[in-house]
């Protein structure tokens, strides 16, 4: 049987959490590293604990074939807001580094950088360390940043359209549903069951809305450590699309907050 070597309980116990710690356990945790293991399982294996740590899928609100457009149309631009999605990316985007590092390429020295950064910055290290893997020039990987977050603000505000729209729908249904009711033409588990579409409906928004908070504070985290590797550089541009970010995802969890089904 594998025995975990010194390096290996440390990366344990200093970057639980983190992305690169995330990696290590789902690669190692259960014996260790040969030659002839293959990194995409490695991947696969990270991704699989992030998820059982990070949360189950989000909550269909009724079967496939009974969604509103508006609601196909939440459930798809939602997925992009799952931290276990956008983190799992970011793990198989620094993988192949992590790879060099667990067979001992590049040494013990390599190891301990990368775990500090992981261990410190947690995603948003990884983030950071991707986006100089990508691009040698400190320039380039504050352009890349700022359009990171840019795209985030445009995914966020077509989400809120679209929950905007299934709140409404949801509205109607519901009244719907209530004036048959008191007139004796909707049974109790009708009623339920509408309550229940509504409140899958709240779930996914209330997910979509916490993985977009914690995307957003990668993002400040990226941000905060960039300025102080580059200090002569001016990150306006990159803080003022984050405070974008986190204008849109406070109305996201505004509307998350007023989906009742009382």
């Amino acid at each position: 049987m594998c025995r975990q070597s010194d390096e290996t309980r440390t990366v344990l116990k200093i970057a639980p959490g983190a992305v690169l710690g995330a990696l290590v356990l789902g690669a190692l945790a259960g014996g260790c590293v040969t030659p002839g293991d293959q990194l995409g399982n490695s991947v696969a294996g990270a991704t699989s604990w992030i998820q059982g740590v990070g949360g189950g899928a989000v909550p269909a609100a009724a079967a496939e074939a009974d969604l509103t457009p508006a609601e196909r149309r939440l459930r798809e631009q939602s997925r992009a807001f799952q931290k276990t999605v956008w983190e799992g990316v970011l793990i198989g985007a620094g993988a192949g580094t992590l790879w060099g590092v667990i067979q001992g390429d590049k040494g013990s020295d390599l190891l301990k950088k990368a775990l500090v950064g992981g261990a410190v910055g947690g995603l948003a290290g990884a983030y950071i360390g991707h986006k100089q893997n990508q691009y040698s020039d400190k320039e380039d990987q504050l352009d890349s940043m700022i359009a990171d977050v840019r795209q985030s603000n445009t995914e966020t505000k077509e989400l809120i359209a679209s929950v905007r729209t299934v709140i409404a729908e949801d509205k109607r249904r519901l009244a719907d549903v209530q004036k048959r009711y008191k007139k004796g033409q909707a049974t109790d588990a009708e009623v339920a069951g509408v309550r229940q579409r509504i409140a899958a409906n709240g779930s996914v928004v209330a997910q979509a809305s916490k993985g977009a908070r914690e995307k957003q504070g990668m993002f400040q985290g990226a941000e905060k450590t960039y300025r102080q590797q580059n200090p002569a550089t001016d990150t306006a541009r990159l803080q003022g699309e984050i405070q974008t970010f986190n204008r849109q995802i406070e109305t996201l969890d505004g509307l998350a907050s007023s989906i009742s089904v009382a």
